[in-house]
């Protein structure tokens, strides 16, 4: 922290114009109590270390005292609950698989799987009724394209140049088989 940050935390604190005593004070304060804190978190770190220790030290010696069969036994309840992590992951995998031939996929087929293999009916809804409204919207839009304006013309994309007979056997009639582009350009609404 500068000098400047320290006077400033004091003039917030209610003193208006700080001494430079005062600030002094202050910083000292403030640096005693940072390493006292950093002298703990070593200290917590030194046991947490010490701890490790004991625990791999205990082990050993209970694993010495194991007999044979005990240290097969143990040796075959470690690998049974291996197979069932590692199975419980394949079941996983293949249920993620499966939502994403099914166009899962994401945060949203993370979420749908809990962890015990059940699915999450919220999420579910929340996957489905996206869907509804994704396949609605599409049909709205289909069907606006599809359909006649009411003005007059079809909702089909502009920029289609394709009139009806009764509109060429207008134009030619008004226009002649002459008439420039800009003149029949002019009458349009």
């Amino acid at each position: 922290m500068t000098r400047q940050q320290a006077k400033a935390n004091l003039v917030s604190f209610g003193i208006e114009e700080p001494t430079d005593e005062q600030v002094t004070n202050y910083l000292n304060q403030v640096n005693g109590e940072t390493q006292k804190e950093k002298d703990r978190a070593e200290q917590y770190k030194k046991d947490a270390a010490l701890v490790a220790d004991l625990q791999k030290q205990l082990k050993e010696k209970e694993d010495a005292n194991l007999t044979d069969i005990e240290k097969a036994n143990k040796a075959v309840e470690d690998a049974a609950a291996k197979i069932a992590e590692l199975e419980k992951q394949i079941a996983r995998s293949n249920t993620m698989k499966q939502l994403a031939d099914k166009g899962i996929t994401g945060e949203d087929a993370e979420n749908l799987i809990r962890e015990d293999g059940s699915f999450d009916i919220e999420t579910l809804g929340k996957i489905l009724s996206e869907r509804e409204a994704a396949a609605a919207t599409k049909k709205e839009q289909e069907i606006a394209n599809n359909s006649t304006n009411p003005n007059g013309g079809s909702g089909q994309e502009k920029g289609t140049d394709e009139k009806t007979e009764d509109v060429k056997i207008a134009e030619s009639i008004s226009f002649g088989h002459n008439a420039s582009q800009d003149a029949k350009d002019y009458y349009k609404l």
